[in-house]
């Protein structure tokens, strides 16, 4: 009999350590959205909305943050990853399927803006802009180390991808500069370079980005992506921009972007919009398109 209890007490005692160690947060927030957008090519019914569920998960494990996060959009699994941040050491997240959290996918458009960049919504095919990596399955690696911060991603597809950044900030207060050069899989190769200047409310940015294709019949591109936003007061930003792509190859016009946007957050509801337009569309002349929209967001 002393024995049998000797036996449940041990497993007690596991059962509670257990539980002691995997211990944490879990939280669900929520959004929804309401988007009108109108452009010079679409006709019919310019209304859309949106809604996310996040569900995020923490915890310490053996001196480590451990945090699970997953997306619900449109009743399916949209983002989901899990990060393990070591502290002074940095963090590693692993994305099941998301944006990518490393390397030039998180560095693709610094340019600030209130709402949406430039070339949004008139260019689907957003050419010049670089962080065009899968990262369904893929590893990301973020670090801060004084003023200096190390981002670099990686897909181990069969045919594998990666990207890596070096950003360093307040070279002089306020101004931050930045490189980035990465490989999707074996058909282009990118680079990137930056520098952001914030003074105040004030905050301007400049960006080239380079990409190419080893396809031949694809041209290479170049762009020249730069912005100003300003902070009216905590709830009103506006922004201003513009991008020059330029083609490789005869018989291409370059295609120019610029747009103006604004949002405004009074608690828990954000409103944004813009107006945008793009000229010689894939470098093709006469291809022009104009956009604007309105959308309201709601956090919860």
């Amino acid at each position: 009999m002393n024995k049998l209890k000797k036996l449940g007490l041990t497993a007690l005692a596991g059962s509670l350590v257990a539980t002691s160690v995997s211990a944490g947060d879990l939280s669900v927030t929520g959004g929804a959205s309401l988007d009108y957008t109108s452009t010079s090519e679409t006709t019919g019914n310019g209304w859309s909305m949106g809604d996310s569920v996040n569900f995020n998960g923490s915890g310490d494990v053996n001196g480590m943050e451990v945090s699970l996060q997953i997306e619900l959009d449109g009743g399916t699994y949209d983002d989901y990853s899990i990060k393990i941040d070591s502290g002074d050491s940095g963090a590693v997240t692993f994305s099941g399927a998301s944006k990518g959290v490393g390397g030039l996918n998180n560095y693709a458009d610094i340019v600030p803006t209130a709402y949406e960049e430039v070339y949004d919504v008139t260019d689907g095919r957003d050419h010049g802009v670089v962080g065009n990596i899968s990262s369904t399955s893929s590893f990301a690696y973020n670090g801060t180390f004084g003023n200096l911060t190390v981002s670099a991603f990686y897909n181990p597809a069969s045919v594998s991808s990666s990207s890596i950044v070096l950003q360093y900030a307040d070279l002089i207060d306020g101004l931050t500069i930045g490189a980035g050069s990465g490989e999707v899989t074996t058909a282009q190769d990118e680079e990137s370079m930056w520098v952001k200047y914030v003074t105040g409310g004030i905050t301007v940015g400049w960006q080239r980005s380079e990409v190419d294709f080893s396809a031949a019949a694809t041209s290479d591109t170049e762009a020249d992506h730069y912005g100003i936003s300003f902070a009216v007061n905590e709830d009103l930003t506006v922004s201003a921009g513009r991008q020059e792509v330029d083609f490789s190859g005869s018989g291409k016009e370059d295609e120019e972007s610029s747009g103006i946007s604004a949002s405004y957050t009074m608690g828990g509801l954000t409103i944004g919009g813009h107006a945008n337009s793009t000229d010689s569309q894939d470098g093709t002349s006469g291809e022009d398109e104009t956009s604007k929209s309105i959308n309201f967001s709601f956090a919860f």
